[in-house]
C-alpha cells in the first residue's frame, strides 16, 4: 500500500505529491544501519550538487525517504535492546544485594 504526501507550494496551498510506498524496498530492508546511512549521504550529496535531472532527483528523494525510515527503525530497535539490557542489569544487581 502507498501513502500520499502533501507538499506546500510557494503560495502556501498544498498539493498532492507522488505516492510514497509504505513498505520498504527489499534491497533497503536488507541493509545495515551503516550501509543505509552511507547510501543516504551519497544520495543527498548528489541531489545537493545538482548532478542529476529532476526525475532522477525525485527517484533519489523517494529512495532517501525509505533509507531514512529504515535507519530510524534500526535505531529504535537498538534503543529498545539497550533499555532491556540496562533493565536486566539493574534487576540482577538489585537481586544480588
Amino acid at each position: 500500500m502507498a501513502r500520499k504526501t502533501l507538499t506546500t507550494t510557494h503560495d502556501g496551498s498544498t498539493e498532492s505529491a507522488s505516492e510514497v510506498p509504505s513498505t520498504l524496498d527489499a534491497s533497503i530492508a536488507q541493509l545495515s544501519y551503516e550501509d543505509a546511512m552511507n547510501e543516504l549521504e551519497r544520495l543527498v550529496e548528489s541531489i545537493e550538487q545538482g548532478d542529476v535531472g529532476l526525475e532522477a532527483s525525485l527517484k533519489s528523494y523517494r529512495r532517501g525517504e525509505q533509507l531514512l525510515r529504515h535507519c530510524k527503525t534500526l535505531l529504535e530497535k537498538a534503543e529498545t535492546t539497550v533499555r532491556q539490557l540496562s533493565l536486566a542489569d539493574l534487576e540482577s544487581g538489585s537481586e544480588s544485594k
